[in-house]
């Protein structure tokens, strides 16, 4: 049985794309995707996630087109890492304001480092999810 219903058929792109990225754990993976942690090992390490739900999480993903799995190694047992497709990078925006949304109302863990959003063009910290405030 389904954990929720299918809205993939929904007229609202809102809920069609939450049937895509509405899993906490599709979420987390995409974050730790764009920040370079790309090998089962690295993933389930951070997280501390089973082995079998990270498992699925990845396959659901890559079936769903947000990541591929790329080889990078193995000559005694094939290895492959996890690269975020076109669809996958097209999710940072999303990333973005949940993370500064979570960050502007929910209150952090005292040993928690803030997390910045920094721009690629000019290195400097934003806080916007869409465009950056100094250039």
């Amino acid at each position: 049985m389904p954990l929720r219903s299918d809205w993939s058929d929904k007229p609202c792109p809102i809920a069609r794309g939450l049937d895509l990225l509405g899993d906490a754990w599709t979420l987390v993976i995409l974050r730790e995707l764009f920040v370079g942690n790309t090998r089962f090992d690295g993933l389930r390490s951070q997280w501390g996630v089973a082995d079998k739900v990270l498992s699925s999480r990845l396959s659901r993903m890559v079936g769903l087109g947000l990541a591929e799995r790329v080889p990078y190694s193995g000559a005694v047992r094939p290895r492959v890492e996890y690269r975020l497709t076109a669809a996958g990078r097209d999710a940072l925006p999303v990333l973005h304001a949940l993370a500064l949304w979570g960050a502007k109302h929910t209150e952090a863990p005292k040993w928690a480092r803030p997390m910045a959003i920094m721009c690629t063009g000019c290195g400097e910290p934003t806080v916007s999810a869409d465009w950056c405030t100094t250039c």
